[in-house]
């Protein structure tokens, strides 16, 4: 262990220490295995003397947790491992104080029939220092999360700039597109990402579009006329949805809510999937998985599909990217379209329902006209 970890002398410190599952430590320090200057094979080598031990947990107690598989036993449980390399890795492992060795005068390892006494490798350093791997393991989980949410920022703050004009082949958008292929440290991150909001509070900001005014002699009102061109490179919002947010709007007084759709009627109108995909997704973990692999075949960034998630909720987000497939030959940019149903959906503009019904009255009306241009067959 490192020079950092807490030792604890006396027997008695020890037998106050709680057990720990073995597979909850293990996973634990798997977590936090760079910081502790392991890697995968070292830790397959714990992982496998673990399995000698029948307990589930491992108490602190000197020598009272000791397994002692012989080396050809233990190259066989990890498929084959050379001893050579096999011997480097336990030295390792004793080295740094995750495990100690209690050897017999002729260093074999065995245990005595009838007997409490055994030969071999002791795993109770693991409980010893168990509180200082599970704080080492959560402080790096939340390390990895805050320097993901940076990644998220990072590529959402390129796309900005490239929407305020700035070209893709500019050095700052360059260079942060280099770094994110790499793995980096939260004060790079946290540097790029200062770089990148400085030049977009510096970029000229695209005029906003004014309401116009509109008036009738046969009115004493006005009233506002927007326009209804889209500001992204791609479908307008559909006369559909507008009159059913309209409507919630006018029921409700406040702006449309989302409402969370079924499964099944989701894969029954929306069935382009199967081009893709040969399997039929059973449940919403199966939907997602079969998005996270459908949304760059179709076009669409993965940190646009992440904003989704985030706004929209990950079923309805996984829903409307399944509604834009079915639409996708009339979409001419999908990733653009689902940037504005998350802006929407930010404001509580957006629902799923109208697009659910669009794609059912058109699949209603391409039936109808299949049975009027092959009446034989009705």
């Amino acid at each position: 262990m490192s020079n950092s970890t807490r030792t604890v002398t006396g027997v008695a410190e020890l037998c106050a220490l709680p057990p720990v599952d073995k597979w909850q430590i293990l996973d634990a320090l798997s977590v936090a295995a760079e910081e502790f200057e392991l890697n995968h094979r070292t830790l397959s080598v714990l992982r496998a003397l673990i399995t000698f031990l029948p307990a589930r947990e491992i108490t602190a107690e000197l020598n009272s947790c000791i397994v002692f598989p012989s080396n050809r036993t233990l190259s066989e449980r990890l498929h084959g491992m050379p001893e050579s390399t096999l011997r480097r890795h336990l030295a390792k492992l004793v080295k740094l104080g995750i495990i100690s060795r209690h050897d017999s005068a002729n260093r074999k390892r065995f245990a005595r029939r009838g007997s409490e006494i055994a030969y071999g490798f002791d795993l109770s350093p693991l409980a010893v220092h168990a509180s200082h791997i599970e704080s080492t393991a959560q402080t790096l989980k939340l390390l990895t999360q805050e320097c993901q949410k940076l990644r998220d920022d990072i590529a959402c703050l390129r796309r900005n700039l490239m929407e305020q004009g700035m070209h893709s082949d500019d050095e700052l958008l360059l260079t942060s597109q280099r770094l994110l292929r790499r793995k980096l440290s939260k004060t790079e991150l946290l540097e790029m990402h200062t770089q990148l909001i400085n030049r977009l509070r510096a970029a000229p900001q695209s005029p906003t579009e004014t309401q116009q005014m509109s008036a009738k002699h046969t009115q004493n009102e006005r009233h506002i006329q927007t326009k209804s061109k889209s500001t992204f490179d791609s479908e307008e919002i559909t006369a559909t949805e507008t009159r059913y947010e309209n409507k919630q709007q006018h029921q409700t007084g406040t702006t449309a809510s989302f409402s969370n759709p079924s499964l099944v009627e989701v894969l029954e109108i929306c069935r382009e999937y199967s081009s893709y995909f040969t399997e039929t997704p059973r449940s919403w973990t199966d939907l997602h998985r079969m998005i996270a692999r459908l949304v760059p075949m179709i076009g669409i960034e993965v940190p646009v599909y992440w904003q989704a998630e985030r706004t929209m909720g990950r079923e309805v987000a996984a829903s409307t990217v399944l509604c834009i497939l079915e639409r996708l030959p009339q979409i001419h940019n999908p990733g653009g379209y689902l940037r504005q149903l998350s802006k929407r959906a930010e404001k509580g503009l957006f629902s799923l329902a109208p697009m659910i019904s669009a794609l059912k009255r058109a699949d209603r009306l391409s039936a109808d006209n299949y049975l009027a241009a092959n009446p034989q067959t009705a």
